[in-house]
């Protein structure tokens, strides 16, 4: 990934760089609807327009992503929950299984009637 960066970073700025070399000329600039004028090289209006295009439209990305954060924050936050009352429910099932263990002479219907409702089917 590293190696594709460099790749389209390089000739894009040479290329710039050759943009800027060939566009000396001033321009004046009419910042129009307020009453200021600037005078600068035209390679400069032109880049300075892109790179400012480029800001605005990272803000917009970045800004519009918000939602999608803190979504996964949430659920981030509810998935601990639920995992935090597993324990807990398992813990508590441990120690009720514990607590009613077959006793001595038991015809092991109570154990089958356990299982099956923890297995779900009961």
């Amino acid at each position: 990934m590293r190696i594709l960066f460099w790749i389209i970073t390089v000739p894009l700025l040479l290329l710039a760089g050759a943009f800027a070399a060939a566009n000396l000329e001033p321009v004046t600039l009419n910042l129009w609807p307020l009453p200021l004028e600037a005078e600068m090289p035209l390679f400069a209006a032109v880049l300075g327009a892109f790179f400012l295009g480029l800001l605005l439209a990272a803000l917009w990305f970045s800004a519009a992503r918000i939602g999608d954060r803190l979504r996964a924050r949430r659920l981030a936050r509810q998935e601990r929950a639920l995992e935090e009352e597993t324990r807990r429910l398992k813990r508590s099932l441990a120690e009720k299984e514990r607590v009613s263990a077959p006793r001595i002479g038991d015809d092991g219907e109570g154990e089958r009637a356990r299982r099956l409702i923890v297995a779900g089917d009961g």
